[in-house]
């Protein structure tokens, strides 16, 4: 953040006001949120907390929603201009500190007996706090008023058992707790930058419309800023994407430690919140370039059958936890079209076809149409009616159904960026449904020569014995992704040594005595040095090619191409567990 220069203090006013004014918007989903999240509280603990305490606090509950209408029928009534913003937005953080203060409370009078119900009390605040999040943490103090004390009396409570799987607990607690703070604030900052930005751009345009003798100017000024949001976009994206990383590789480790019952479904509940979170912040990111045209296709043929083998990888898993069987049809089929741009397409098709599909399972596959290529993700869904086929497609709409989970409920963004990617192509999209049967979305690119058979490998990487006993070598100036990496890479039974760079990590091979069986490298490294080129040097000292993969929160284009010419792959940031560990296996093997 600090390599762009700070908007005006004007900007900035009119920024808060925006962001004052959205938190008011938004007051029906915030308090639709509060209330709901209220209830499922209540109803699960019900029996194991006093009905006393449970009737008083709901009633607080419903009062600081029912005084919060109060006060944006007073705001809609008087419309407050820009002076007054920050006194407005210091009574809605008001209001989100008493609702913050009494979801604490609750965890202190309302703390079950059992250990089950106990985890279950955790999951509902900390998914209360991080299904709010985006409603949040537009408004810094209000985020802060909400988050602080719903949780820290939650993990005082948890700490005061004072037995160790107690302590444990709380301590990766608080580690969650640092972890949203840092997310909060930093999404605020990159949100109010981009809402500033976007005034001085208006400015810039009543400029050039009111001093046509200053066209050229304001024209140059225009695109200096356009190349500047561009930038921010690409230091939020990579700034963001390192805490995301550290917190999935540290539950990813936690989850393979917690052997008791009640911890492992706490844990995996922890595991699908932040899934639901890192795939709220890619298609925010993804969205946010798309609008700031950050992003130019490049046409090259493309094999359909490693596309899919890729998210078979990534999202098996998560299909299978929901009872779900995921298949890919094989296919020898090639597009032509730019391979990053059209794996998110898909991967947004399949994401949206898991959370709508209860029953029954997801199917992907290639068919050629004519000169096209038809990519179908078909779902045995809850399908989408008529009136609806439209409205998928605009931001933030989401279809509703009987068995829809709100709890899972996604943003509503992934079809809207499903159809600017296509139409950034040239790709057609098209989808064919049926309430309660299921849904088929198409994507028609053009066709190319097919490629030579190759059999694509779907199964699940074996846990464990692959890794077991190797040494792995890992590059990263973030000392926090570094740790979560020796702590994940060691649940699988492999040893870490690492440093932030090449001649650190030189140091640590040598007190380890012996060669390494993978490196593992940050893309980006501190002072503008290179994962590629340290993974060249570390081959060049230890004069053998060591097996190496490299990891990297800046997912343009560029980087791709940087690591598809030195030979490397390349995995984006958050890394999916399962994906790290199956492709340290798979090039450890090769190696061998």
């Amino acid at each position: 953040m600090s390599a762009f220069a700070a908007p005006a203090s004007a900007t900035l006013a009119r920024a808060h006001a925006d962001q004052v004014a959205q938190l008011y918007a938004g007051w029906h989903r915030t308090s639709v949120s509060m209330l709901l999240g209220a209830a499922i509280l209540c109803a699960v603990l019900w029996g194991h907390a006093s009905p006393g305490w449970m009737a008083a606090w709901i009633a607080l509950i419903a009062m600081n929603q029912v005084w919060r209408a109060l006060l944006v029928r007073a705001w809609v009534r008087r419309r407050p201009g820009l002076a007054a913003t920050r006194r407005w937005g210091r009574y809605w953080s008001a209001g989100s500190a008493i609702g913050g203060a009494l979801w604490g409370f609750a965890a202190l009078v309302m703390y079950p007996d059992s250990p089950a119900y106990q985890a279950l009390l955790v999951v509902c605040i900390f998914g209360v706090v991080l299904g709010g999040l985006n409603l949040t943490a537009v408004y810094r103090p209000a985020f802060y008023g909400f988050a602080l004390p719903a949780l820290v009396p939650l993990i005082l409570r948890v700490a005061l058992d004072g037995d160790q799987v107690h302590l444990y607990l709380a301590a990766v607690m608080s580690v969650v707790l640092a972890f949203i703070l840092a997310f909060g604030h930093q999404l605020n900052a990159s949100l109010t930058r981009s809402l500033a930005m976007r005034y001085e751009n208006l400015d810039l345009i009543e400029e050039l419309t009111a001093k046509s003798r200053a066209a050229h100017e304001a024209r140059a000024a225009a695109e200096a800023a356009n190349h500047s949001k561009s930038q921010l976009l690409a230091a939020a994206s990579h700034d963001l994407r390192q805490p995301l990383h550290a917190l999935g590789l540290y539950i990813a480790a936690l989850a393979a430690r917690a052997t008791d019952a009640p911890w492992q479904s706490l844990v995996a509940s922890i595991q699908r919140a932040v899934a639901a979170l890192e795939a709220q912040f890619e298609q925010l990111l993804d969205l946010s370039r798309l609008e700031a045209g950050a992003l130019t296709p490049a046409h090259v043929r493309v094999a359909v059958a490693p596309l899919l083998a890729r998210i078979a990888k990534e999202f098996g898993p998560q299909a299978a936890a929901k009872g779900l069987a995921l298949r890919i049809a094989p296919t020898r089929l090639a597009v032509r079209s730019d391979p990053a741009l059209l794996e998110c397409i898909v991967r947004n098709l399949v994401v949206n076809a898991i959370r709508y599909t209860d029953g029954g399972g997801v199917l992907v596959g290639a068919r050629p149409r004519g000169d096209a290529v038809a990519i179908d993700v078909v779902d045995t869904g809850i399908g989408i009616a008529d009136a609806q086929k439209e409205r998928i497609f605009e931001e933030f709409y989401q279809v509703r159904g009987p068995h829809r989970s709100h709890a899972h409920a996604g943003m509503g963004l992934g079809l809207a960026i499903v159809r600017r990617l296509a139409a950034l192509l040239g790709h057609r999209v098209e989808v064919a449904s049926r309430v309660e049967r299921g849904s088929r979305f198409r994507i028609l690119a053009p066709r190319m020569s097919p490629v030579a058979r190759a059999p694509v490998q779907l199964g699940r990487a074996q846990a464990g014995p692959a890794l077991a006993g190797t040494l792995v070598a890992v590059v990263d100036d973030d000392p926090l992704a570094l740790d979560a990496m020796s702590a994940l890479f060691e649940t699988w039974g492999a040893r870490v040594t690492g440093g932030s760079d090449l001649p650190a990590l030189l140091d640590a091979l040598g007190r380890a005595e012996r060669y390494p069986d993978l490196v593992v490298a940050d893309l980006r490294l501190a002072d503008g040095q290179s994962g590629i080129h340290a993974v060249d040097r570390l081959r060049h000292e230890l004069g053998m090619a060591v097996p190496a993969l490299l990891i990297s929160g800046d997912t343009s284009p560029s980087a791709e191409r940087d690591a598809r010419m030195a030979g490397l792959l390349l995995l984006p940031k958050p890394v999916v567990p399962a994906v790290l560990h199956a492709a340290a296996q798979g090039l450890i093997a090769h190696a061998a």
